[in-house]
């Protein structure tokens, strides 16, 4: 394993590879802890220093499987992230029963490093009228949180007025090849590393997206045809660039832990070949013309929607029917075994939903044109 500074404000190696908890298997909808556990080890094992989860991931049990496993053994030896879900902080001291729960699910007396949740201009609002920035500051002065830092989901402009509010200690950003533009990209990874902050990067496979099955077929065969592994790619052409830090890659079998590990031990910055940024190039032009809603599967919808709507389930069906050119039965047949209460005509239009996207989607304009799709036969 390779280790980056993380930004000049802490005193922290962090492993390149970082273990984003958000996406641990599951049996029955519910996180499989023996499974989990395998894999966090695995991660440890290889050299990952950085863990990554938050209170909403899995409904807490996400936090609960890291505090099992930072209990074999592991507990001194490895930097703890989790965040604070600042859309249901309104007020001054709502945080704290969460932060004392998030405590006990860890079984930790601190956290390492305390983030503010999908910073956007509203979260940010609650993070100002309830005073939370005042209140980092008197977590880290008794001890419970050694760094703060905030994850985001808006514009530069946004993400330059939190970097100036407060003295963080790292951010973490979403950020991959296939968006480098994008909430805000690259633009704002150099802004907060040249205010020495530390920065983490999330979603480098878009969700999973950019590992090659979920791909159009042009592009999979784009990386095919070149003998390249799409994975490794993607996270080597984030490692090619010096101010990330820790690259946090949500992991769901054994696997895909020793096979990002394997990928980690190599990358260093200008190590992506010319061959593989011409093909990244070539992908990304598949990816904007034939990909229709650039869902990452994040769940936060899903869990504010009031009806119950399926709706990471229903994108991903929605663009694999279109990626195949509608010839496949299997996205329909599917949509139709759903119960009427999970499909994309139960939407009520409230748009809750649209207020906790971190791509900011027109999820209920998009769930009409899903159930448009899908139920034209049934009409």
């Amino acid at each position: 394993m390779r280790y980056r500074p993380f930004g000049t404000r802490t005193n922290v190696l962090v492993s390149m590879l970082g273990f984003g908890a958000m996406r641990l298997p599951l049996t029955e909808g519910r996180v499989d802890l023996p499974r989990s556990i395998e894999m966090l080890e695995i991660g440890f094992s290889g050299g990952v220093n950085y863990v990554d989860t938050a209170y909403v991931y899995n409904d807490g049990e996400s936090e609960k499987a890291v505090g099992v496993a930072l209990n074999n053994g592991w507990r001194d030896k490895i930097n703890v992230a989790t965040k604070l879900p600042t859309w249901l902080v309104e007020q001054p001291g709502q945080q704290q029963a969460i932060f004392e729960a998030q405590l006990s699910r860890l079984q930790a007396q601190r956290v390492d490093f305390y983030l503010l949740h999908s910073l956007n201009r509203q979260c940010w609002k609650n993070v100002l009228n309830a005073r939370l920035l005042e209140w980092l500051d008197e977590e880290k002065r008794r001890g419970r949180v050694r760094f703060a830092g905030f994850s985001f989901h808006d514009d530069l402009e946004l993400f330059q007025t939190i970097i100036d509010a407060y003295d963080w200690d790292f951010c973490q950003i979403q950020y991959n090849y296939a968006q480098a533009d994008v909430q805000p990209g690259i633009r704002a990874i150099r802004y907060a590393a040249s205010k020495g902050v530390g920065v983490a990067i999330m979603e480098p496979l878009f969700g999973g997206f950019l590992t090659g099955p979920q791909m159009p077929p042009g592009a999979s065969r784009l990386f095919e045809e070149n003998g390249i592994n799409p994975v490794s790619c993607a996270l080597r052409w984030i490692w090619n660039q010096p101010e990330p830090a820790v690259v946090l890659s949500g992991m769901s079998d054994k696997n895909q832990v020793k096979d990002n590990l394997r990928v980690a031990g190599t990358a260093e910055v200008g190590g992506l070949t010319e061959r593989e940024k011409q093909v990244m190039e070539k992908v990304c032009l598949f990816i904007r013309e034939y990909v229709p809603i650039a869902c990452t599967k994040c769940g936060y919808c899903r869990k504010s929607c009031p009806v119950g709507v399926r709706i990471p389930d229903l994108f991903d069906l929605y663009n694999k029917y279109l990626l195949t050119d509608r010839k496949h039965a299997l996205q329909p047949a599917l949509y139709r075994g759903m119960p009427p209460g999970e499909r994309a005509s139960a939407c009520i239009q409230c748009g809750k939903c649209k207020r906790h996207c971190p791509q900011g989607l027109d999820i209920p304009g998009w769930l009409v044109k899903v159930a448009a799709e899908f139920e034209r036969s049934e009409q």
